[in-house]
């Protein structure tokens, strides 16, 4: 594929550039999904560092992606999601109008805001949505300085502040659970926000964030890039932003997919599903036991563990026997306890003594 001009005002070069890249190919002229996410974002981002170098978005401001963006996983339709950073700019309006207008007049679709560092804390402190949001935030342009220092803020806060939003967190997840339903069972998944989908992995990103579980496993990794794949071709087939597999659209996207058929393609949904729904549900659940502890319960210390043996350890509660080693058997005569006591051995008496008494003669 030629290169791609792109202009650094007008937005509807931008518009342009991605239309070349979404163009239906075949063969080697067509991109792969995971190549197509990649293009699209060096694509936008070249455009919006370069829209900021030219409008003096230099210093003392800074313009960072949330979401699709700022995880680099961008569909064809997703919306883009920014937040201008400023120290007390006194232009900061004039930044922020010569960056969102271009945009909105080639018809992308923008969630945008302007914060200071102080709002950008204290909003993530408040609002779910937000917090997420700018944990996964990435610097685009402007000051890096900024851009960390809000970072470096906004994880802080969310790892003192978990204890307090867990329970919104965990009640999020599950509402969502119930409304949409299973990605693994359902005929016509909502790849993006159902059980199992892409809002659980980064469910998991954000317990990990708190320190309170490890990043993802291999195989959620994998399961991602698989539900990331069907939702950038379910956005290049439909022409829009679009969630919901269909069945009317599954062969399709399978053969994009260089997969046999859409019921190989339904295997390969659940298989991936599963593995997010069980690191999502698992994860909750090590999160939860992992809180912080407050007020006498902090002050309570845990049972050390002295080492017995090789998989051995006991407390101040209890000894457990390591389950790789067997436990010495038992005679079943000892199986009672305490054993009979043995009867005295008696004495040898003499024989006349075990016989009977000579009757007295008459």
């Amino acid at each position: 594929m030629g290169a791609v001009p792109v202009a650094s005002g007008d937005a509807g070069d931008l518009a342009r550039a991605k239309a070349v890249l979404l163009e239906q190919g075949t063969g080697k002229r067509r991109l792969g999904p995971e190549a197509l996410r990649e293009a699209l974002v060096d694509l936008h981002d070249f455009w919006l560092s370069s829209r900021a170098a030219a409008i003096g978005l230099t210093d003392r401001a800074a313009l960072v992606a949330v979401g699709a963006l700022g995880r680099r996983e961008l569909a064809p339709w997703s919306d883009l999601d920014l937040v201008l950073l400023h120290d007390g700019r006194k232009d900061v309006e004039r930044l922020a109008n010569e960056l969102w207008y271009p945009l909105w007049d080639a018809g992308i679709e923008l969630d945008h805001s302007v914060r200071t560092p102080g709002q950008a804390v204290q909003v993530a402190a408040t609002d779910l949505r937000a917090a997420l949001g700018l944990l996964e935030a990435r610097h685009i342009a402007g000051d890096p300085a900024l851009s960390e220092k809000v970072g470096a803020a906004v994880r802080q806060s969310w790892r003192a502040g978990i204890r307090g939003r867990f329970d919104e967190l965990a009640e999020s997840a599950q509402g969502r659970w119930q409304k949409v339903g299973d990605v693994a069972h359902r005929v016509e998944p909502d790849l993006k926000n159902g059980h199992g989908g892409l809002r659980d992995v980064q469910l998991v990103d954000a317990l990990a964030a708190a320190q309170l579980i490890d990043r993802p496993a291999a195989d959620v990794r994998a399961a991602r890039t698989l539900l990331l794949d069907v939702r950038t071709e379910l956005h290049r087939l439909a022409g829009r932003a679009r969630d919901v597999l269909h069945a009317q659209d599954a062969d399709e996207v399978a053969a994009m997919l260089e997969i046999a058929d859409r019921f190989e393609l339904a295997r390969a949904l659940s298989g991936a599903a599963r593995s997010v729904a069980f690191a999502a549900e698992v994860g909750l659940r090590s999160a939860r036991n992992a809180l912080p502890r407050r007020g006498l319960a902090a002050l309570r210390r845990p049972p050390v563990r002295r080492p017995l043996d090789s998989g051995a350890s006991s407390t101040s509660a209890r000894w457990r026997w390591p389950a790789t080693r067997r436990r010495p058997a038992i005679p079943r005569s000892c199986s009672a306890w305490p054993p009979p006591r043995p009867a005295p051995a008696c004495r040898s008496r003499p024989a006349r003594c075990t016989a009977s008494p000579t009757p007295p003669r008459s």
